[in-house]
């Protein structure tokens, strides 16, 4: 518990850090690390690791490719890079065509390619024009979407959990979980948006009808993102997919949930960006 509870602390000190800094730069490091390590991760896990050509190109494309989709004058090359990327991994695959199956070389290439833009939405999303204005706030919003979700699910879960999710794939998880994770988000946004619009947007507040509910379909889409996870785990006979933070697991076992609700609030914001502000 003690080692559990010191590398969350880690985590967190690090994580403020960088929102405090809110420099676009520093962004693109932190998520060109954690995509880095989640490729590598997984492709760990689904046995490719002794095929080093084709994991150390993933790994690579995904530390660096951040930079060039969320700094904007690097954003013109983002077609290019990604084309050269596949034709790279299409190289390799007919370099190494009698050792690596194409399932093989289609898991690490997508992997490498999606998980960086993935979590690249984390930042994306603090830069969408009607949101600027915000800071780091939708950055948080992405965040505790996500996060508390998970933790919501599993106490409530936990000490209410009666009905089995999907016991196929995640025996722990029920509906009562479920639910408690979407209300609990539902809640922590609501006291967010509280603290918020009398502190910090009290110009142009946000509004509770939009951020609230769209806040609780992003936590649903995080549970997604979470059984996902947990098939490709029960699939590899794998418990964690790494132990960066040690009594948390890796990258992928903290961002599982992430990698799915930033895309999909980011898609969100860029269509319903200018209807978050309002005194509802």
């Amino acid at each position: 518990m003690a080692v559990r509870l010191i590398s969350a602390a880690v985590g967190i000190v690090i994580g403020v850090s960088i929102l405090i800094l809110d420099n676009i730069y520093v962004d693109c490091v932190a998520i060109g690390f954690l995509s880095a390590v989640a490729v590598w991760e997984l492709t760990r896990a689904i046995k490719c690791d002794k095929f080093l050509l084709l994991r150390w190109t993933t790994v690579i494309f995904a530390a660096f490719y951040p930079f060039v989709v969320i700094i904007k004058e690097l954003k013109f090359l983002s077609v290019p890079v990604a084309m050269l990327y596949v034709i790279v991994i299409a190289l390799i695959m007919l370099r190494l065509h009698k050792t690596v199956k194409f399932e093989q070389v289609l898991a690490c290439g997508s992997a490498g390619g999606l998980l960086p833009v993935a979590l690249s939405c984390v930042v994306l999303v603090r830069y969408i024009p009607s949101c600027q204005q915000l800071g780091v706030f939708m950055m948080i919003y992405v965040m505790f979407c996500a996060w508390f979700g998970d933790s919501g699910a599993y106490f409530v879960g936990t000490f209410m959990g009666k009905h089995k999710l999907c016991p196929g794939i995640s025996p722990k998880k029920t509906v009562e979980g479920l639910i408690g994770g979407v209300v609990t988000v539902g809640i922590i946004i609501i006291l967010t948006l509280l603290v918020c619009n009398n502190f910090f947007f009290a110009d142009h507040p946000l509004n509770y009808f939009v951020l609230v509910p769209l806040s609780m379909v992003a936590s649903l889409v995080g549970v997604v993102g979470d059984l996902s996870a947990s098939v490709i785990k029960r699939e590899y006979n794998v418990k964690d997919f790494g132990n960066i933070m040690p009594g948390h697991g890796g990258v992928l076992d903290r961002f599982d949930s992430v990698i799915f609700v930033a895309p999909f609030l980011y898609i969100s914001m860029v269509y319903l960006g200018n209807l978050i502000y309002g005194n509802l």
